[in-house]
C-alpha cells in the first residue's frame, strides 16, 4: 500500500489521574507554545477525555515533520490520519 506524502500524523501525549484533563489542558498550553516557536505548522490541536481519570492531549502535523518532533517532544503515540 502506498501512502500518499500529503499525510497527517496525530501524536498523542497520554495523562493519568484524578486530574487527567486539567493536565492534558495545561501541556497542550506548551504544545502550542513550541509550534510557534518553532514555526511548525500544525493542523490541529485537542484534548480528548478518555474516562474519568484518563485524557489526552494531541496535535495533527506533516507526516514528514514527526521525526524530529518525535525526538524534541517524546509522543507516546502516533496515528496516520487522513
Amino acid at each position: 500500500m502506498l501512502f500518499s506524502s500529503n499525510m497527517n500524523v496525530k501524536l498523542v501525549w497520554n495523562f493519568s489521574g484524578e486530574g487527567s484533563l486539567k493536565t492534558a489542558e495545561h501541556h497542550l498550553i506548551h504544545l502550542k507554545e513550541y509550534a510557534e516557536s518553532e514555526k511548525i505548522e500544525v493542523v490541529e490541536f485537542a484534548t480528548q477525555k478518555q474516562s474519568e481519570f484518563t485524557s489526552t492531549a494531541f496535535m495533527i502535523v506533516a507526516k514528514d515533520l514527526v521525526a524530529p518532533l518525535r525526538e524534541s517532544l517524546k509522543p507516546h503515540q502516533g496515528f496516520l490520519v487522513d
